[in-house]
């Protein structure tokens, strides 16, 4: 079995495929609510796994993987889901869609800002998306650094990257909030 699993070819990652696709459908479906996200979340290991030819000594190793894999993607998912929602709560309970500006032109308010910036976000690389969706769960930079078991200096350099490309994209009144959101 060790050499069949060391030879990712077509047959082989089609194999695994068949067997693991539904089950780990189902897995991430315990952490999030449309079967179409859980879909992709599978998608999405498994395609790591084709990319990266990740070695794997057994069938259990594999096995670990997939589900932690798949486990840890849908709460990722999840956690970003419910900061959007929350935001989108907070802009909702306001009641305002519109505003006027200095000039009397109306302007789209804050669901247009707020998913123009979720857009942006979900743009960066992952792991300085993962850095800016724990700043804005209100996660300090060593608390981040820990959990990503990486150097506070990474977390950092992540999230320095990021604000750049972010500022490329976004107008100034979006930056200040997005700096507003993550402290």
């Amino acid at each position: 079995m060790r050499e069949y699993l060391h030879t990712w070819n077509e047959q082989t990652f089609k194999n695994h495929y068949s067997v693991y696709y539904r089950i780990l459908v189902m897995h991430a479906m315990k952490f999030v609510s449309e079967m179409s996200v859980a879909e992709d979340i599978v998608q999405e290991v498994f395609m790591g796994i084709l990319k990266l030819r990740r070695i794997f000594n057994d069938e259990t190793e594999l096995r670990s993987y997939l589900y932690t894999s798949v486990r840890n993607k849908a709460l990722d998912y999840q956690k970003h889901r419910n900061i959007e929602l929350a935001f989108l709560s907070k802009v909702m309970d306001t009641g305002h869609r519109y505003q006027i500006n200095d000039n009397g032109e109306e302007q789209f308010f804050t669901e247009e800002i707020y998913r123009r910036l979720f857009e942006q976000i979900d743009a960066l690389p992952p792991r300085q998306r993962e850095v800016f969706i724990k700043l804005m769960e209100g996660k300090k930079m060593r608390e981040i650094a820990k959990e990503m078991n990486v150097s506070f200096e990474t977390v950092k350099t992540q999230k320095e990257r990021g604000l750049e490309k972010l500022r490329r994209e976004l107008n100034p009144e979006m930056i200040t909030l997005l700096l507003m959101m993550i402290g």
